[in-house]
């Protein structure tokens, strides 16, 4: 089994915070655009209304920009969600950091190595 280190743990859940932030962002991008092309296809909607245009092409065009508005907030909805999760791993990552650090620097001081914990036990 792999072992896994105080500072690789660390970088890990860096990792996790930055790619899930870059993620976020992304979403949050995608839900404005879609916010934007709903109101554009809204407006449609209400041209295509004033020119007498049937009822059922305007109502599908609305429909259309009511699905996107929803599509918009949810988009946004899950930026938010990554955004409290980014902040959970940087609060993750600054507790580690808080309660290891001093041991970390410690044991990386010490000029003879520690022996694998099979060592310590009973036979």
């Amino acid at each position: 089994m792999a072992e896994t280190t105080y500072r690789a743990l660390r970088a890990e859940v860096q990792k996790v915070a930055n790619s899930v932030a870059r993620d976020g962002e992304t979403i949050r991008g995608i839900g404005q655009r879609a916010d934007q092309n709903a109101g554009h296809v809204a407006y449609v909607a209400d041209q295509l209304a004033n020119l007498e245009v049937d009822n059922n092409t305007t109502g599908e065009a609305k429909d259309v920009a009511r699905i996107m508005r929803g599509l918009s907030t949810a988009a946004i909805a899950a930026a938010s969600a990554a955004d409290n999760v980014r902040g959970a791993a940087r609060a993750a990552d600054a507790q580690a950091q808080k309660s290891h650090e001093g041991i970390d620097e410690q044991v990386n001081a010490m000029g003879v190595p520690m022996a694998r914990a099979s060592f310590y036990t009973e036979e």
